[in-house]
């Protein structure tokens, strides 16, 4: 009986134990609590409310260089030199390949990397499950979305033997005539932002997904998929173009496929900054978002460093501030940049605040428009809610002030 009753206290007293750690658990990862202790930290003011003294010192006008019309011309035709070794932007090359919905025939590939599919059981990296993710493989989970028509695979080779590329294309049954590119950052695949591309083809919308280069099947994992066939030639096979090609080949391919008035681009974390320079390349992009991403070169720290990677090659031609400029330099094309205030990654506090009055009167000047926000709702590295419903209001209407 003592035996008994001794096992039943324990299992109680484990049964307590698991409790305690689930409320620990929903306390510390709810955003509203997180967001409770970020303020609680003792270095909170400094992190979040203020600009460090040593920034706002700095003499920010001098950071832009873009300033008019002539000078936003100029500096896009020398980008569009650098980056693609030629005089204007390649609007006729399309994808070297289209597989048609793959979400109903994914065709021959390797075995899954998945984090929702039945091969998970046998991955054996957390890494290799977030950065490796195949259309094909993701792609029947989301047949039964709503309003979906099929999912395509735009793909090509830019790199012989070792740099495909890949563009994920959600077609609607009943469109309303936009395009949204959705440009993923480092550390994730588009897959992971499948409920922003759900809602939005729910709404209409047709949505090129994009990756960074190295993830998901912007890779050799699949070699007979994705890195058969010939490459581009050069200068289109450079480091530079890895970045900034494959927006352009979704937008030509999706012109050509007809039905699209608007055509806009969403970037997050690292591919807000690919998306901040195929706005200013691409004068048919007029809507662009960068959320939680983009910061002057002057102002990065920490691992926000590692986001000058995207910009190499090209850094001496123009800065961040002149690529906003660039995505809002005549009237009709428009620019929102979203920052996480409360960010545990990067990109965090205020120091937006140094230029946005700057920017915004730019942009104004040439007929433009360009708002800075700040997310407060939550403390994570990422679009809340609260982001999507600003985003959303932006790509439909005008840019609030």
């Amino acid at each position: 009986m003592n035996r008994r009753l001794a096992a039943a206290r324990l299992l109680d007293g484990l049964g307590l134990l698991l409790a305690a750690a689930a409320l620990s658990a929903v306390f510390y990862y709810w955003d509203p609590s997180r967001l409770w202790l970020k303020r609680q930290m003792p270095d909170a003011a400094g992190r979040f409310d203020h600009v460090p003294s040593g920034v706002s010192a700095q003499t920010v006008s001098g950071w832009l260089k873009v300033r008019d019309a002539g000078a936003a011309a100029e500096t896009r035709g020398l980008l569009i030199n650098r980056i693609f070794g030629l005089l204007q932007l390649p609007t006729d090359m399309l994808p070297a390949r289209v597989l048609r919905d793959v979400d109903k025939a994914p065709g021959d590939h390797h075995a899954c990397l998945s984090a929702q599919g039945p091969a998970a059981v046998h991955l054996m990296s957390r890494i290799d499950t977030i950065i490796m993710r195949a259309l094909a493989c993701e792609a029947p989970f989301y047949a039964a979305w709503d309003n979906l028509a099929g999912i395509d695979e735009l793909s090509g080779l830019m790199k012989a033997g070792w740099r495909p590329y890949s563009i994920g294309y959600f077609r609607p049954r009943r469109a309303n005539g936009r395009l949204i590119l959705l440009q993923a950052g480092l550390a994730v695949t588009y897959h992971d932002l499948h409920r922003l591309i759900e809602g939005w083809v729910a709404e209409g919308t047709t949505v090129a997904a994009l990756n960074m280069p190295g993830y998901g099947d912007n890779t050799c994992y699949d070699v007979k998929r994705h890195c058969a066939g010939a490459p581009l030639p050069p200068p289109l096979d450079g480091v530079p173009a890895h970045h900034f090609l494959p927006p352009v080949i979704a937008v030509n391919h999706a012109l050509k496929e007809g039905g699209i008035s608007q055509v806009a681009m969403v970037g997050v974390s690292s591919g807000a900054w690919v998306t901040a320079v195929s706005a200013a390349l691409d004068a048919r992009i007029t809507r662009s978002v960068l959320v939680a991403g983009v910061l002057p070169e002057q102002l990065l720290v920490g691992k926000e460093e590692s986001a000058r990677s995207v910009v190499s090659g090209i850094r001496d031609l123009a800065g961040m501030l002149d690529f906003a400029v660039m995505a809002a330099d005549r009237p009709g094309r428009r620019q929102l940049q979203v920052f996480n205030r409360y960010d545990r990654c990067c990109f965090r506090g205020p120091r937006p605040t140094l230029y946005a009055d700057m920017l915004a009167r730019t942009a104004a000047d040439l007929g433009g428009a360009i708002a800075i926000d700040f997310d407060e709702s939550h403390p994570r590295h990422k679009i809340s809610s609260w982001g999507r419903r600003r985003i959303d209001a932006f790509l439909v209407g005008e840019v609030q002030k």
